[in-house]
């Protein structure tokens, strides 16, 4: 399905362009949200009961890990008090285990285990093969927006991401 609304690669012809900078971010903020609950509708079957906040720290474990629970909370950006009852949901399904420190052996890191890693895998698997299905009605132009428009959003994410701090 098309949208309605022409994408441009001309960011001077952009409604936003002008020094909207709240409607800009408004706009973005709607469309990454939309996006996200799509995604997340179509891999629902995947995950049965692991919530979002589960997902985020699972795949944040695998990609730091191993690590400590107040390094996961602090790059969650959420306190050691509620990461400790995210970890022990997903500990309880197996998803995450705890392994002894090996600097301080009266502390554990936390690490994706096998069934983690692969229900990850199952996610990214679905949420790929939507948006590439997605992908497949735009037409050249809007694949080069697309393209171009990653590396934009990968910079927000890190500015997000450091500001925060």
């Amino acid at each position: 399905m098309k949208s309605s609304r022409a994408l441009t690669s001309d960011p001077l012809k952009s409604p936003t362009a002008k020094g909207d900078a709240v409607g800009e971010a408004a706009g973005l903020l709607v469309a990454l949200t939309r996006i996200s609950r799509q995604l997340r509708a179509r891999s629902r079957s995947a995950v049965d009961d692991v919530t979002p906040s589960q997902t985020s720290a699972l795949a944040r474990t695998e990609q730091l890990g191993p690590l400590r629970l107040g390094t996961l909370a602090e790059v969650e950006g959420t306190s050691a008090a509620t990461m400790c009852r995210v970890v022990d949901r997903l500990e309880e399904r197996k998803l995450i285990t705890r392994v002894p420190d090996p600097v301080d052996g009266r502390a554990s890191n936390l690490e994706s285990s096998r069934e983690g890693g692969a229900l990850l895998a199952e996610l990214r698997a679905r949420s790929t093969e939507a948006l590439r299905s997605a992908l497949g009605e735009l037409n050249v132009d809007e694949h080069e927006v697309v393209a171009a428009t990653i590396s934009v959003l990968e910079r927000l994410s890190d500015l997000m991401n450091y500001s925060e701090r």
